[in-house]
């Protein structure tokens, strides 16, 4: 009986009345999260020192916040899938941390987001890294530039593929917005996504960037699938 109660309660106040971790009301005091899944999500928080570093041969260093899993997973399928962009907060939160205590990542001078398709921006109506990146941004006080990178095609889906598909797949997916070139030659920047997999995303935008000018390019993601 209750549940039919709860996702009304998410239809009708979704920012603020249920848990965006399992959707549940929430209780004086609780944030965006009840307190089990504050907990939960602390509990797949990498380690500052054990933050995944998967450098490619353009990203010259890769960190996540929280490994793809429980209550991780369900803020990026609740920001990607059901248009909750306060479910970017808890998760930005977690990237901030990495930001403060990785001097690798605050080497950066502007941050910005990995894009979608147009047509996935239109029948979505929204980027959630963009979502994500502005969130970040908002928590540290880098300077975000949302429109830097564009998607030019979307093959197919990155989902069960292995790397050397993806790279192939993702291959001159990306370009710099002519207007935005003179904002990256000579920076370092800070490319922000949802979820890291096997890099193929981070590496074919940061391929793009470098070749744009920057000086180079940094990764933090959400989490780490």
């Amino acid at each position: 009986m209750r549940e039919p109660f709860y996702k009304l309660l998410t239809l009708l106040f979704p920012q603020r009345m249920v848990c965006h971790g399992c959707g549940l009301p929430l209780h004086k005091r609780e944030g965006l999260l009840c307190s089990s899944c504050a907990k939960a999500l602390s509990e797949y928080a990498f380690p500052v020192e054990g933050a995944p570093a998967l450098p490619g041969v353009y990203v010259g260093f890769a960190a996540s916040a929280y490994a793809y899993q429980g209550t991780a997973a369900w803020l990026i399928k609740a920001l990607k899938f059901q248009a909750d962009y306060t479910a970017a907060e808890p998760l930005a939160e977690g990237m901030a941390v990495l930001y403060a205590a990785l001097p690798q990542l605050r080497q950066a001078q502007v941050c910005t987001a990995v894009p979608v398709h147009p047509k996935r921006l239109r029948r979505r109506g929204y980027n959630q890294a963009e979502v994500l990146a502005k969130t970040f941004a908002q928590l540290t006080g880098v300077t975000v530039q949302t429109h830097v990178l564009m998607r030019r095609h979307h093959r197919h889906s990155q989902v069960g593929q292995g790397r050397e598909e993806r790279l192939r797949n993702i291959n001159n997916a990306f370009v710099v917005v002519p207007d935005a070139a003179a904002q990256i030659v000579g920076k370092t920047i800070l490319l922000i996504d949802d979820v890291y997999t096997t890099g193929a995303t981070s590496e074919e935008c940061a391929k793009v960037l470098v070749k744009a000018g920057a000086n180079s390019v940094t990764v933090l993601t959400a989490c780490r699938a």
